[in-house]
């Protein structure tokens, strides 16, 4: 995952900046984004299991301070996804995910932008036998790329994979493989 974030930062670095202070304008300040996605979490023992997929539902918000044709800053999302797998009655699932963390973009062309985060997630695992129902949170890790263009004024719509290593629990090591489309608004 370090690998891609590095990749896309290199190219992102290497492409020609089109961009002018109006145009980094566009792609700094507070941010509010709403996310339409799908959810893989998984599993690992030596080999990688999937706990079900599903779509996911979420917001973002974010500050994004200009340095040149670069921007930094902040960020905190929620997703949530009803992803889960069933063996007869006992059900292990997702309930919910929160992350925070630092966010790099690289402006590219005149509305373009790649970037890279960084950070802490929070998942909630939910498991289910007959009635009986319990949730762990579980923590770990996360990294996402992606790209975000602008579309009229303040409005931009993007895409962004993400990728969370949460750790163990009962022996079994939980990963969350995340994609997203968005649409926000800069203030």
């Amino acid at each position: 995952m370090i690998k891609s974030i590095m990749f896309v930062a290199a190219i992102a670095a290497a492409t020609p900046a089109l961009a002018q202070s109006n145009d980094t304008a566009k792609r700094s300040g507070l941010r509010i984004e709403a996310r339409v996605g799908y959810e893989t979490p998984t599993v690992s023992d030596g080999d990688v299991y999937k706990i079900g997929n599903s779509a996911s539902i979420g917001a973002e918000a974010g500050y994004d301070i200009p340095l040149g044709n670069v921007v930094v800053g902040p960020f905190v999302n929620y997703e949530y996804a009803s992803a889960k797998s069933c063996d007869g009655s006992v059900c292990l699932g997702s309930n919910g995910n929160i992350a925070t963390g630092g966010r790099i973009g690289f402006n590219v062309g005149d509305k373009g932008q790649v970037f890279a985060k960084v950070g802490y997630d929070s998942f909630r695992l939910k498991a289910s036998f007959g009635g009986t129902s319990a949730t762990k949170t579980l923590d770990g890790v996360m990294g996402a790329v992606g790209y975000d263009h602008v579309i009229s004024g303040n409005a931009y719509a993007g895409i962004e994979l993400d990728y969370a290593d949460l750790g163990s629990f009962a022996g079994i090591n939980f990963q969350r493989r995340h994609v997203a489309a968005k649409i926000g608004m800069r203030f």
